[in-house]
């Protein structure tokens, strides 16, 4: 019998869908998957759970639910799951690893038959800071601001539509921010507003591809201008502590590496 484990986020998203979990439970014995059943918690270490080897790794939540089992599945000692496709059940609030990679949203049930019985791909992953992965941006400036202030509550409410209601509130205000920007060991001194390194967007403003092995690193200037910079290795450093977001996770540090691990993890799509 196939298995595969399950790291359910509870409190993801907006669980329009009724009883998620005893849908998706069903599914896996339907298509002949015996499974072990994890539901995730605030302060949690998920390396314990990959000791074994599956044949799915199944992730029910947001973009922050999958960047942290993308953590401990590249962490994990022994590493007898790096190859393991990963199958996301999009639940959280932003889902844009989902909407990227055509995966259906709101329809746990399709997402679930999906993974279970599609075939994988690779996607280059980012390493942040050395400690940190994700898959689709990490940013400094106003788009880490505006992930601190939405609240989860209206998140929850109305998803996408939460960031575009506090962009609306206070995107005129902000302050740009001088950087030095490093790429591929060229230094570059920039008065930004905000600067973002991608590897995967749903709606890009340039064409992003997340496996070319390169990082796409988007630079809005003081002045309105977008700036277009493709590299391997990333640093954005500041004269103080500044936030950054990794998958709507707002972080604090004064440099912001990033590096390209291509081809590092295997997930199924659409």
């Amino acid at each position: 019998m196939k298995k595969a484990l399950v790291i359910f986020n509870p409190v993801s998203g907006h669980k329009k869908w009724g009883d998620a979990a005893i849908l998706l439970q069903d599914l896996l014995e339907k298509n002949g998957y015996e499974y072990t059943w994890y539901e995730t918690k605030p302060k949690q270490n998920l390396a314990p759970l990959f000791a074994k080897k599956y044949d799915r790794i199944v992730v029910s939540g947001g973009d922050g639910t999958v960047a942290e089992v993308l953590r401990a599945k590249l962490n994990a000692k022994p590493s007898v799951n790096l190859k393991t496709p990963l199958v996301v059940v999009p639940q959280g609030s932003g889902n844009l690893l989902a909407m990227s990679l055509g995966i259906p949203l709101l329809q746990p049930g399709r997402a679930l038959e999906t993974g279970l019985n599609g075939a994988a791909r690779t996607l280059d992953v980012m390493r942040v800071n050395k400690t940190h992965y994700g898959t689709i941006a990490v940013g400094r400036g106003y788009d880490a601001f505006l992930m601190k202030e939405t609240p989860r509550q209206l998140k929850r409410k109305l998803g996408l539509f939460a960031y575009a209601w506090v962009f609306l509130k206070t995107a005129f205000f902000y302050r740009c921010q001088p950087y030095d920007l490093i790429i591929d060991g060229a230094h570059h001194s920039v008065l930004a507003r905000s600067i973002v390194v991608f590897n995967i967007f749903p709606f890009p403003l340039v064409p992003i591809r997340p496996d070319d092995g390169l990082l796409d690193v988007l630079v809005l200037s003081s002045r309105g201008l977008l700036e277009h910079h493709t590299a391997k290795k990333v640093s954005i450093k500041s004269h103080t502590e500044l936030e950054f977001q990794r998958a709507g996770e707002v972080l604090k540090s004064k440099v912001v590496n990033v590096e390209i691990m291509p081809a590092a993890l295997s997930i199924v799509s659409k």
